[in-house]
Formats: C-alpha cells, sequence, structure tokens
C-alpha cells in the first residue's frame, strides 16, 4: 500500500519560511553589521508570546467563554478554536494585529537591548547575547502568567481553521513563503542602500567609519532593531503553526540554527542564506523521530535522536569554518546604482589596429 507524502510539502515549505526569516534576520546583524547575535532565540520567542498572548486572550473575552472553564487547559483551547473555525475574519484580523505587534515589540526590545550589549565587542558580546536567550527561556517558563509555564499555552488557532482539514496547512504554508519572499526582497533592498553600504564599513572598520563622521552605535543599534523585529515575526508564525506557545521550544539551538544557515549559505550573501536554510530545514527534518515513524520504520535507537540534530548542527559549523569559511556563496559587492554605472563605464576591449610600419 502506497504511503501518501503529501502533507509533507505543507510542513516543509512553512519550516522553510520560518527558517528563513530568521536566517535573514541573523545575516543582516552579523554578516553586514558584524554583530554575533547569538541570543537570536529571545528574539524569536519575544514575537511567540505576544502572538500567543493577544491571540489567545482576544479570542477568549470575544468567545464569551464561561468563568469555569480554564483559559490555558484543554477546555478552554477548544473553545479559542471553535470560535476561530466559526468567525473566519476574527481570526485573520487577529493574525495579521499579532504579526505587526510581534515586530513592533520584538524591534523596541532589540534596539533597547542593543546599547548595553554593544558595550562588549566579538565573543564576550555573543556569550551574553546567549544568555540572555537562555534566561528568556527559563522566565518563560516558570512565569505561568505569560505563556502557561511549564505546560504552555495551547490554542493558537490557525489563521486559516475555518478551511477544510489539510487545505489549512496548505494556505498556512503559502502565507508563510509570501511573508518571507516580502523579507527576503527587504533585506535585499536593504543591504543594497546606503544604509547597508553603512553597516559593512562599520563590520569592517568602525574606527574608521567613526573618523569620517559615522554613528556607528546608532547604526548597530539599528539593525539589531530590525533584525530583532525580523525573529519575532518568525516566532509569531511559528506559534501559528504549532497552535501553542510553549517556552521550551525556545532553545539555543534555534540561534545556532540560524548561525549554521549564514555560514554555510555564505556570511553577507542573502542568495547563500537562502540555500543554507533550506539545508538545514531538511536536516532539521530528518533528524527528528518522527521522520522514522514516517517512514514506517519502527526502530527504537537507544539515544534520543533530538540529541543528532544538535551533533550534526555543530559539525557543520566546524567543517565549513575549516574547508569553506566563505560558504557556498561568497560575499559579493554591494549592488547599487553607482556601482553598475562605474561598471558600465569601464574601458571596453581593444579593438585591433592595424599593424604600424615602423621601418
Amino acid at each position: 500500500m502506497a504511503v501518501d507524502f503529501s502533507f509533507l510539502l505543507p510542513l516543509l515549505a512553512t519550516s522553510f519560511g520560518i527558517y528563513l526569516i530568521l536566517a535573514l534576520s541573523f545575516n543582516l546583524e552579523y554578516g553586514y553589521a558584524g554583530q554575533p547575535n547569538l541570543g537570536k532565540v529571545f528574539f524569536y520567542s519575544v514575537g511567540a508570546y505576544a502572538a500567543g498572548a493577544i491571540t489567545t486572550r482576544v479570542l477568549w473575552a470575544l468567545a464569551g467563554a464561561p468563568a469555569n472553564v480554564a483559559f490555558m487547559q484543554a477546555p478552554g483551547a477548544a473553545i479559542r478554536q471553535a470560535f476561530a473555525r466559526s468567525n473566519p475574519g476574527a481570526i485573520l484580523g487577529l493574525f495579521v494585529v499579532s504579526l505587526l505587534a510581534a515586530a513592533v515589540i520584538g524591534a523596541a526590545v532589540g534596539y533597547l537591548a542593543a546599547y548595553p550589549a554593544l558595550r562588549l565587542r566579538g565573543d564576550f558580546l555573543a556569550i551574553v547575547l546567549i544568555a540572555v536567550g537562555e534566561a528568556g527561556r527559563v522566565f518563560g517558563r516558570n512565569y505561568e502568567p505569560l505563556a502557561g509555564g511549564v505546560f504552555g499555552l495551547p490554542g493558537v488557532p490557525n489563521p486559516f481553521a475555518w478551511l477544510p482539514a489539510r487545505a489549512d496547512y496548505a494556505a498556512y504554508a503559502i502565507l508563510v513563503l509570501a511573508i518571507a519572499a516580502g523579507m527576503y526582497l527587504f533585506a535585499v533592498r536593504l543591504s543594497n542602500s546606503p544604509f547597508g553600504r553603512l553597516l559593512k564599513s562599520v563590520r569592517d572598520d568602525e574606527l574608521a567609519a567613526s573618523v569620517y563622521g559615522k554613528d556607528a552605535p546608532r547604526a548597530k543599534g539599528h539593525i539589531l532593531a530590525i533584525g530583532s523585529g525580523m525573529a519575532a515575526v518568525a516566532g509569531a508564525l511559528y506559534v501559528f503553526y504549532v497552535q501553542q506557545v510553549y517556552a521550551d521550544d525556545f532553545i539555543p539551538l534555534i540561534s545556532f540554527a540560524a548561525v549554521t544557515m549564514v555560514i554555510l549559505g555564505g556570511v553577507a550573501n542573502h542568495k547563500g542564506t537562502l540555500v543554507g536554510a533550506a539545508f538545514m530545514t531538511l536536516v532539521d527534518f530528518v533528524t527528528r523521530p518522527v521522520f522514522l515513524a514516517i517512514l514506517g520504520i519502527n526502530w527504537q535507537p537507544p539515544f534520543d535522536l533530538n540529541y543528532v540534530r544538535y551533533l550534526v548542527t555543530g559539525l557543520i559549523i566546524v567543517l565549513v569554518l575549516l574547508f569553506r569559511p566563505k560558504g557556498l556563496l561568497a560575499e559579493g559587492p554591494v549592488d547599487t546604482v553607482a556601482m553598475r554605472v562605474a561598471q558600465s563605464w569601464k574601458t571596453p576591449a581593444t579593438v585591433d589596429e592595424p599593424a604600424r610600419d615602423d621601418s
């Protein structure tokens, strides 16, 4: 009997879109501005918490749920899901509002976190931001009003929950890919703008950029705000896909997955980031225990397959840094109108001239 794998396409497409947005945000921060934001998962979780809190509480109020039903437990989740299925306009509107709120809150948190963090440089900045990401996860896990604590917050409906089964996930995958495509175009335009050139100058020689009158701390603060807002949007999209907020989903591996996508594809090269995101999406999928079940393999390994993902991610980082430090696609020149005009003014190939008789 043939197995139907059609359900995998929306799953992979949604994961790819979310990963791409996350990787693009890290590429802008690290590839163009030289800021190793290894606390990327913290801003990812900020968007998730914002989207989950807004959607569940507004749906709860609109549904007029009885007071004796637990908000954060299965009965409350069922009420929210049922209301979303019967009110398409409400859930679609909430989805848009939640994405916008996640972007604004993520950008604000990124901007506020930028100035204390930017007192540190290089490895020290990376270590501090890793700690911030882990502290955020621990806080979310223990502060129940935020996202249900250790039990999580269920009942964040798919914005297309009113569609038939499978069609809802397919529609959501298309929407996520469309948002990711918009983010990709935004990142390309931003990195090829005067601001993008400023970021590169700060990355390559901050002192020289400051001597020429550029406000390097302000530029780095702005790009961390932009990158954090993009990461928060990715977190919000993730929550609507898994339909719950669970603090222990936001582990440091997410930050290192974004790092792997960027260095594998090519630092400061958005096309390379796209390739890296596609590759890591497949790696993430095949290293999950559910992959064996989908293939009909009942083998139970004597270890947790989830740790294979950690091993593979670390191995990819080490191998790329050793043998392909510029990634699969090396960084290219900034693509601006001035650069294209300058290239068009290059001296054309010399035309063969008649031989002179010097005798």
